[in-house]
């Protein structure tokens, strides 16, 4: 899980450094004035929030990926996993508009991970300290409870706050499908097959409902386990053949690997055995020349009473999280951490996994980003600058994104209540048009949201053109 978690956020990183000044500095859509202004929260904590210019970003960037290469070979493991976790909060309250839920899983499963000894194995320091005491600390045991109880809610949870579309009804994936920003061509051939729908969404939601008690089963508990995490990971690898939804099915797979039985990492161990030699090597030898630069300290050994100290932390805060869940319930009224939710702002610990719920999505459409040249021809959609201007639908709508970040931000600027980003994106739209052809300048630019409201049973339902914003 360590190093599966390690690589997401190397490859996440790599994703997002290709938007840095377009999400992350003042001269991109989301300049900290106004992200201050309509999308923090007073208990947030950023140091990415320190500059607006995108070369402190590009630091900071790099420093998250030392720390994520760090994880990957495991040298000073809770060191950079503390670190990392840090940073990969901080990278999240400077932009929450681009955010989804496999980042808050992520964050989440890092925040445990700060307890769990999982530099144990497969790490350079597991091979530099033999002899360490490998042993669970109390600690560790209600960090891992924890962390299986996380893996819980995102199914469980997810599955209490949806609605009839998939409790009753079982018209959610139908729905879902009918979303062309994140319905890929593949989606299609599932889609005009209503009965396959239904039978699809009913084993979804009650997969999602009942998959965790399989990591609680008493008896035979190790092949439940195994079973369980299996079923996560095919759940994950449709969704990721389906949906675009960005890391999300990758993190899903990732996060559940701690959960694999010591019965399956022994054969891993036996199948393994000359490839993890061959990458030890190399890794020690890395960890070799980083020692070098940063002299090595043994791990702290913490008095008892520090320890008592944390374990009464641990256990707070697993009962905090519970009850932050819990009270996501539409049927609960009596929230326990409602005087205390400072803590999960300050700690990134708050959650909702209402992914599609309790409903599905409704008011599917595409974009349009009609441009007017400045020299007086004729009007074209920077989205599809080489063709005739038109407002049919683009034969895939997921293309036009450049990825899952860009498509979460438009999603989020569609909402009234965030109109504020509209006029923001338009300005940067147009200038970076400009910048980039010199010979074919604009001088305004009309954002158009084209609505194709999804009607049950495949009833067609007339597009309308709806213009969200205009800039000069």
């Amino acid at each position: 899980m360590r190093i599966g978690i390690a690589i997401v956020l190397m490859v996440d990183l790599l994703i997002r450094i290709s938007d840095l000044e377009a999400f992350y500095s003042d001269t991109g859509v989301l300049p900290l004035e106004l992200l201050f202004r309509n999308g923090w929260n007073q208990y947030f904590v950023s140091i990415h929030t320190m500059s607006g210019l995108w070369q402190v970003q590009l630091v900071l960037f790099g420093c998250s990926f030392f720390c994520a290469m760090m994880l990957l070979i495991g040298y000073r493991v809770q060191l950079f996993t503390i670190v990392s976790w840090f940073l990969l909060l901080s990278l999240h309250n400077r932009n929450g508009f681009i955010l989804q839920g496999g980042d808050d899983l992520l964050r989440m499963v890092l925040f445990w991970a700060m307890f769990i000894p999982w530099g144990a194995c497969y790490s350079y320091d597991s091979i530099r300290s033999d002899n360490a005491n490998k042993d669970v600390s109390i600690p560790a045991s209600i960090a891992l409870l924890a962390y299986v109880l996380q893996i819980s809610y995102l199914y469980t949870g997810s599955a209490l706050l949806k609605g009839p579309e998939w409790s009753s009804e079982f018209t959610a994936l139908y729905y879902t499908y009918s979303l062309d920003q994140i319905a890929y061509p593949l989606t299609k051939y599932l889609y005009y097959h209503p009965a396959l729908l239904k039978e699809l969404t009913r084993v979804a939601f009650y997969f999602e409902l009942l998959v965790p008690v399989l990591f609680f089963i008493p008896f035979a508990h190790s092949l439940f386990r195994f079973l369980g995490v299996l079923l996560i990971i095919i759940f994950h690898s449709i969704n990721e053949w389906t949906l675009f939804i960005g890391l999300f099915p990758m993190i899903g797979m990732v996060t559940v690997l701690g959960v694999l039985p010591s019965f399956v990492m022994d054969k891993f161990e036996a199948l393994t055995v000359k490839i993890r030699l061959l990458l030890s090597k190399y890794a020690t030898i890395m960890a070799r020349y980083i020692d070098g630069l940063i002299s090595w300290k043994a791990p702290v050994i913490f008095p008892s009473y520090l320890q008592n100290i944390q374990t009464a932390i641990l256990v707070f805060l697993t009962i905090f999280v519970f009850d932050w869940n819990f009270s996501n319930l539409s049927f609960i009224h009596s929230k326990l951490s409602d005087n205390l939710r400072f803590i999960g702002y300050s700690l990134r610990l708050d959650q909702s996994w209402g992914m599609f719920a309790p409903g599905v999505f409704k008011d599917d459409g595409w974009y349009v980003l009609k441009a007017m040249p400045s020299d007086g021809t004729a009007p074209f959609d920077l989205l599809h600058p080489t063709e005739e201007l038109t407002l049919y639908k683009p034969k895939s709508v997921v293309a036009v994104f450049k990825n899952d970040r860009w498509r979460k931000y438009s999603e989020n600027y569609l909402i009234a209540d965030q109109e504020f980003l509209r006029g923001y994106f338009c300005n940067y739209a147009c200038r970076i048009w400009n910048e980039n052809h010199k010979d074919r300048l604009i001088k305004s630019l009309n954002i158009i949201y084209v609505k194709e409201f999804t009607q049950p049973d495949y009833k067609y339902s007339i597009p309308k053109e709806e213009v969200l914003w205009h800039c000069e």
